[in-house]
């Protein structure tokens, strides 16, 4: 079901979420290459993950949502619930086409994919991201959408890239 979600500051255009589709790959790869955030090897990992995402459907492992802002899609959430547990989820990846950063859109994505897990059963939310100094404004979208830091890994990534994982529990579900 496609969802239009109008933010704050964009009262005149609406971001529409929706299923990921295979015709939004060629969208949602020139996204991940010009956000500038991920290495080569980071893209190719998202877009295997985008493939079997959308070809499992909502009832797969891994979930995906195409954001649309004026007809193009500009973003896109994977999700999945994680293994050998009950009631938690991940958020695989979240990524915005720099034309549309700072207008809601990932906001938007982050809080569909938030609804849809909830939908599910999903208790909690966790993420992993680097703690490189460019994943700065990263680390700050997700402490705004209430989100804490709960462990880091030293150098997980490469060294000087630590592992910065967080995780939101919904209202209403015991700390």
């Amino acid at each position: 079901m496609d969802v239009e979600a109008v933010r704050p500051g964009t009262a005149d255009v609406g971001v529409i979420i929706r299923e990921a589709r295979p015709a939004d790959y060629d969208e949602i790869r020139e996204t991940l290459i010009s956000c500038g955030a991920f290495t080569e090897e980071e893209v190719r990992v998202a877009l295997e993950i985008l493939d079997i995402g959308v070809l499992g459907g909502l009832g797969g492992d891994y979930p995906v949502f195409a954001a649309e802002l004026q007809g193009a899609v500009r973003g896109y959430v994977c999700v999945g619930s994680t293994p050998l547990t009950t009631t938690t989820w991940h958020l695989f990846w979240i990524c915005v086409h720099p034309a549309a950063q700072r207008r809601g859109v990932g906001r938007a994505l982050q809080e569909y994919a938030e609804v849809f897990v909830r939908s599910r059963g999903g208790e909690r939310l966790v993420l992993e991201t680097s703690g490189k100094a460019s994943y700065d404004r990263a680390r700050k979208f997700y402490q705004a959408a209430g989100y804490s830091e709960v462990g880091r890994i030293r150098d997980f990534y490469r060294h000087g890239d630590d592992c910065v994982m967080y995780c939101k529990t919904f209202p209403g579900v015991p700390a």
